[in-house]
């Protein structure tokens, strides 16, 4: 299972269903991806049980013909018998596997921890109060102390 182009990992069934439910009230989100030279951002649009990831410039020159650069779809087949749900980042362009790894990381993070759920939903929902330098340095923050764990 160690494809170049894609990327995976599980969720709990209550994780699974949070997820989906904050990502359907929240659809769109921006996610910091960083290089030597600094970052840029990518943006993901949720739709039914995908994410799809551009490149925001793309995004904002033309939305409906900006290429998709990742597609994580939510798999709920298992979520019955096991209790769980598959999560597969298929990497499309732009991204290497370690910046897709980090990538889905912070996708789940951001919908899954309510301190950071709160800037995707300010993002979407008002957008004026949207802060983006205190979510970056937020999610820093908790991945770090993810990782630690």
């Amino acid at each position: 299972a160690d494809k170049d182009d894609a990327v995976a990992t599980t969720l709990l069934a209550d994780e699974f269903q949070s997820i989906v439910k904050r990502a359907t009230a929240a659809p769109y989100f921006i996610f910091p991806v960083y290089r030597q030279e600094g970052f840029f951002n990518m943006l993901c649009q949720f739709q039914q049980s995908c994410f799809l990831v551009t490149y925001l410039e793309a995004f904002k020159e033309d939305p409906s013909a900006a290429p998709p650069c990742v597609a994580v779809t939510l798999y709920d087949n298992l979520l019955e018998k096991k209790e769980l749900a598959l999560v597969r980042a298929d990497v499309i362009n732009m991204l290497d596997k370690k910046e897709s790894q980090l990538l889905l990381q912070q996708l789940l993070i951001s919908y899954q921890n309510d301190k950071l759920y709160d800037h995707v939903n300010k993002f979407n929902n008002q957008p004026e109060q949207f802060d983006f330098e205190a979510y970056r340095l937020l999610l820093k923050n908790v991945t770090a102390s993810e990782t630690e764990a």
